[in-house]
């Protein structure tokens, strides 16, 4: 039996953090994608997986952000494109409760 949307958003809880994931590193700033890419050296992260972490600690990816910001009226002004979330869709007050997984290490910049 397939999960409801319901179902995954409750499992996944709210978005709390843009974040890139890169070798098994998941790395995390409340202020937006732009500033994690200072977090290394000039290219290093170039080829991460753009997304955002959940209360629960996972990764999830652009589109599944929004289903999940969507869900718990996380968004405040949606820009293009439409079918992903950026980190600049959601309200800023909702950010930064985050319950660490141990399968991933975690880079936080403040």
């Amino acid at each position: 039996m397939k999960d409801s949307i319901a179902d995954v958003c409750l499992k996944y809880g709210r978005v709390v953090s843009a974040a890139l994931l890169h070798d098994n590193s998941i790395y995390i700033s409340s202020k937006g994608h732009y500033d994690i890419f200072t977090m290394e050296p000039l290219g290093i992260l170039r080829t991460a997986t753009q997304g955002f972490v959940t209360e629960n600690g996972y990764f999830v990816n652009r589109e599944l952000g929004l289903y999940i910001a969507s869900y718990f009226d996380q968004i405040e002004n949606k820009h293009s494109p439409k079918d992903r979330l950026l980190s600049e869709d959601l309200k800023k007050s909702n950010l930064k409760i985050l319950k660490r997984l141990n399968n991933y290490k975690y880079k936080e910049k403040e």
